[in-house]
């Protein structure tokens, strides 16, 4: 979809604020004027309600994200070699990273995070955590954890936390791109060694194991 100039300065104030301040902080009235938009009923008349915009925020940034992480599954899936859990973890983290750090003045990370804390946020983001890409990703990820469900299921949702919240936080910090690669390699490390750790004790209690 193509928006409009009007469309893009309402997107990015829904986006500032909410990434700033939360969403409670987001009203139509506030996004009005940040957009510096003299119509009072833009909003109304461009997306229809605060969801709605916020829907489009979601749509814009993460249609790239969409793409890229795609074409990574596409690439691991013709491989005659079977998936490993770097690739798998980088198919996640780095297109997000690309649209976030390597994105100046980028705030989207932030914005995620808020879904985190906020359930009327949450719930608007889970519509675009299921694109195909997304659910593929997750799928693959607890396939090669080595721990059994429910633990796997448990460990790619805390990767996909992870990446959100350690994107916002050097996101916040305004972080230039040299040192942008550093942060995220590690993260990718960071993930690959949370994918792949043993069980716990918990765990093996859970499951019936008992040796």
């Amino acid at each position: 979809m193509t928006y409009s100039t009007p469309q893009l300065a309402l997107i990015e104030a829904a986006e500032r604020i909410v990434a700033e301040r939360g969403i409670a902080a987001l009203t139509v009235k506030d996004v009005q004027l940040a957009a510096r938009q003299a119509n009072r009923s833009a909003v109304r008349y461009h997306f229809g309600s605060r969801n709605d915009l916020l829907e489009a925020v979601l749509e814009l940034r993460m249609r790239p994200v969409d793409k890229k992480r795609q074409e990574m599954l596409d690439r691991i899936g013709r491989s005659d070699d079977p998936p490993q859990a770097r690739q798998a973890v980088e198919a996640l983290v780095c297109p997000l990273a690309a649209e976030t750090l390597g994105r100046a003045d980028s705030r989207y990370a932030r914005f995620l995070v808020q879904a985190l804390l906020d359930p009327v946020l949450a719930e608007i983001v889970q519509k675009h955590l299921r694109a195909e890409s997304f659910r593929m990703v997750q799928k693959l990820l607890i396939g090669l954890c080595p721990v059994g469900e429910p633990a796997a299921g448990w460990r790619a949702n805390n990767i996909v936390k992870l990446n959100m919240i350690t994107l916002a936080t050097q996101e916040g910090l305004g972080t230039r791109r040299p040192e942008s690669a550093v942060v995220v390699a590690d993260l990718i490390t960071s993930c690959v060694a949370l994918l792949n750790a043993p069980a716990s004790e918990a765990m093996d209690l859970q499951s019936g194991d008992t040796r």
